[in-house]
């Protein structure tokens, strides 16, 4: 039973995957008698305005466990006996039905396709003991394997004719939260890894939620600029080469939403995603777990998480990382920058935004689709350091990000003209104190000539200029496939770059005297 008074409040939504849910918002929730026979029982609550921390600690105080945010303004929660909710601000308390906790992709005409096989989560306050005799005890086949998350079990329904009646079984029981299609290499039992749940301040968010907040652009469907700093990288690799690949997996989101990577050089400035490897404890609530465990963890953009901690992205630096094989740098990173954007796991095994790991090389259809709720569709400005000024693989004039002319050490000149700079949403770059350059060099890819292209061959040359102020040390190149190399030449530069069949990204990436650097990136697909 649930008491409540009456309100003037705006009517409100909970967005899950299976539905928008339109709560009345005309009462407030004053109590909650126990709501289900059992020892306990979860429960959504949501309220006028974004629970505060003084919020969740009222409600721990009246013996309401907090488990998860559930947008917008909600958590679920958990309690065994009666609790007052008086003076909360609470506007809506119900349990989820039993079809919300059901994949909307998994309906009748596509049993088939998932071969018998699902992941049941259940509540993070459940005991996996228990979860299992819950799903024996209603006849369920359980199927084992080592790799799944904490809070997952692998059932198997034989018969595709019974997949509905056995799924509504289990999503009716209380200790369920959601049921999604099991992958392929779950199903073989070839080894992986769970990633970590996208995080707020409200604690994890469970595998039934699509997206968290309007994204960084704000209501509706618009563009973003959005910082980045590499605070602390891992000392397994070498730094550059991890750089450019975190930032092809930047590039990769946005090649299809209106989203414009800028690096900068403070980590708590708004807007800007913190990266950087940990182990361990390492200051933000949730500890990595040492080797074989938490992959990475990312927080929500800003809201429903506050600055500066909104959008922060984390490596567990106890695990081996590699580029192109094994735990490789560009698969986790092209993930856990979808949770930076604003989105949730993907129920559908075939995306990057699915819960467990898998190498990747290129976003799925439903990862472009579910990131354009959030954004404007259609690439952004090309990522690039700071500051922002972007070229075109053209041979035209392209903008310089320092005043010109540009004074260079060496007497030979520039092969194209170099314009006055353009605007910036950064400011003009300036000697850091103490004479220090931050100046990065300008980079143009002349050839080959757009941001994609296909190709037969098995090797492909780049060949472009670059510019600096304090001239141009080196030009190297690195590809999602783990190839890197270092180009002929430097104001003019070229290089052979071997090419897999498939999707190449090919990162080149110019370096002053000042270890300055900015990057451009060309997607390859060779037939």
């Amino acid at each position: 039973m649930i008491f409540a008074q009456e309100t003037s409040l705006a009517q409100p939504t909970l967005h899950l995957k299976t539905r928008e849910i339109a709560t009345d918002a005309s009462h407030l929730v004053t109590g909650i008698d126990t709501p289900v026979p059992f020892r306990s029982g979860h429960l959504i609550l949501q309220f006028s305005q974004r629970p505060s921390a003084e919020t969740i600690a009222a409600l721990q105080a009246r013996g309401v466990a907090v488990l998860h945010g559930i947008p917008d303004n909600g958590l679920q929660v958990t309690l065994n006996r009666p609790a007052s909710l008086d003076g909360l601000g609470a506007i809506y308390a119900a349990r989820l039905d039993a079809a919300d906790k059901i994949s909307p992709i998994v309906i009748p005409g596509s049993f088939e396709k998932w071969n018998g096989y699902y992941l049941v989560e259940f509540h993070p306050d459940v005991d996996r003991g228990e979860a299992r005799a819950m799903l024996l005890d209603l006849g369920v086949e359980i199927k084992e394997n080592p790799d799944l998350a904490p809070s997952h079990l692998m059932i198997h329904v034989s018969n595709v004719r019974e997949t509905s009646a056995v799924l509504s079984r289990i999503a009716a029981q209380d200790q369920t939260n959601y049921i999604f299609p099991a992958s392929p290499d779950l199903i073989k039992g070839v080894p992986t890894r769970a990633y970590a749940a996208p995080l707020t301040t409200a604690g994890e968010v469970t595998q039934s939620i699509p997206t968290y907040g309007n994204g960084w652009d704000g209501p509706g469907l618009g563009a973003a600029t959005v910082g980045y700093v590499f605070s602390q990288m891992t000392e397994q690799l070498p730094l550059s080469q991890t750089e450019a690949t975190i930032q092809q997996a930047m590039a990769q989101w946005a090649q299809v939403v209106q989203v414009t990577w800028v690096q900068g050089t403070n980590p708590t400035a708004p807007q800007t995603v913190n990266i950087f490897y940990a182990t361990y404890a390492h200051g933000d609530g949730y500890p990595f777990d040492g080797p074989g465990g938490i992959l990475a963890h990312t927080f929500y953009p800003a809201p429903p998480n506050p600055e500066p901690i909104a959008g922060d992205m984390h490596f567990n630096d106890s695990e081996s990382w590699h580029i192109g094989s094994d735990t490789d740098v560009f698969s986790v990173a092209l993930h856990e920058f979808g949770h930076s954007l604003g989105l949730g796991h993907s129920d559908d095994p075939s995306d990057v935004m699915y819960p467990y790991y898998k190498m990747v090389t290129t976003l799925n259809s439903g990862d472009i689709a579910a990131v354009q709720t959030l954004y404007a569709s259609g690439p952004a400005a090309p990522a690039t350091m700071p500051p922002p000024p972007v070229t075109t693989p053209a041979p035209a004039p392209t903008p310089a990000p320092a005043p010109a002319p540009v004074p260079a050490p060496a007497p030979t000149p520039t092969p194209t003209p170099t314009p006055t700079p353009a605007p910036t949403p950064a400011p003009a770059p300036t000697p850091a104190p103490g004479g220090k350059d931050t100046t990065p060099p300008t980079l143009t890819i002349m050839s080959p000539g757009g941001s994609t292209v296909s190709t037969s061959a098995a090797t492909l040359t780049f060949s472009g200029t670059a510019s600096d102020n304090a001239g141009v040390a080196k030009i190297t190149w690195t590809t999602n496939t783990g190839s890197s190399g270092t180009a002929t030449g430097t104001i003019t530069w070229s290089a052979s770059i071997p090419l897999l069949v498939g999707s190449n990204t090919v990162t080149i990436t110019a370096t002053d005297a000042s270890g300055n650097t900015a990057w451009r990136s060309v997607v390859v697909s060779r037939n």
